[in-house]
């Protein structure tokens, strides 16, 4: 029998065809162990006043959070509850250290479902306060990341996404700020226990200006870049870490203050037993 005369190129085509790896975020009912640090160290803030007068302060700030995710359906489409196991928040300002418990340290926020689909917390008990308002935003954001594109990716391939949690921070100064985000599948690698580990590179852009008054404005500008593994055969399983630096900026007529901030953070999740 003789092969049709296309068949050779057909071969050829598909021995070179790019191997595709499905990267999805874990289901919504899976049960996660999460930890996030968040590193803020040898900042410093410079302040100008009318005269020329320039004073500068150094600060190291360190955050760290772990709780349990957990999912419940319902009739009205489930809840997500995390039990905040720790909040942790040590501060040392030029040379005077201090730590404390975190607004949110052994308390439980739940999530229920909007109108838009999104995620949105309270506190399972009590009214939230203070800045429990603003740490329950922050989860939210993690909560409704949508950090994988939810398809096949071949390695080189890029996708962009919205890094909120660094949004929603520089949003606490600039109410308008933006912030963008770039990744790239850079290699699949095969593990010890013979899993597969997705290697990506992660750039985030963020910033933002807001003109508070004829003599008020303020700023923030920054960047990130890192690297963000995920297990491909344990969903849930993934390591994001960045690190880089982000300049805020007040000024009221002729005073101002300038922080600059070298940061690192990392987010690590892991399937509950």
């Amino acid at each position: 029998m003789r092969l049709p005369l296309f068949l050779p190129a057909l071969l050829v085509s598909s021995a070179f065809a790019a191997e595709t790896y499905l990267l999805k975020e874990p289901d919504e009912a899976l049960g996660l162990s999460v930890e996030t640090l968040s590193v803020a160290k040898n900042s410093t803030t410079t302040t100008r006043t009318e005269g020329g007068v320039r004073t500068s302060h150094k600060a190291d700030v360190v955050r760290w959070r772990q709780w349990n995710r957990t999912f419940r359906d319902d009739a009205l489409g489930g809840k997500v509850h995390y039990r905040m196991l720790r909040d942790e928040v040590t501060t040392r300002l030029d040379g005077d250290e201090r730590t404390q418990a975190g607004p949110l340290h052994g308390r439980i926020a739940m999530g229920q479902r909007n109108g838009a689909g999104n995620w949105v917390f309270t506190l399972e008990e009590g009214a939230a306060v203070g800045d429990q308002v603003t740490e329950l935003e922050s989860i939210q954001a993690i909560e409704n990341r949508r950090w994988l594109p939810n398809r096949k990716v071949a390695i080189g391939e890029t996708w962009e996404f919205t890094p909120q949690f660094i949004r929603n921070t520089l949003r606490r100064d600039v109410k308008n700020a933006v912030a963008v985000g770039l990744m790239e599948l850079v290699a699949v690698d095969k593990m010890p226990d013979g899993g597969r580990q997705a290697r990506i590179k992660v750039v985030v852009r963020a910033g933002g200006e807001e003109v508070k008054s004829a003599r008020e404005v303020v700023g923030a500008e920054g960047m990130l870049s890192g690297e963000m593994t995920v297990e491909l055969d344990r969903p849930g399983a993934m390591v994001l870490r960045l690190a880089g630096t982000v300049v805020s900026e007040a000024k009221v007529g002729t005073t101002g203050a300038v922080a600059r901030i070298p940061v690192t953070l990392r987010f690590e999740s892991e399937p509950l037993p």
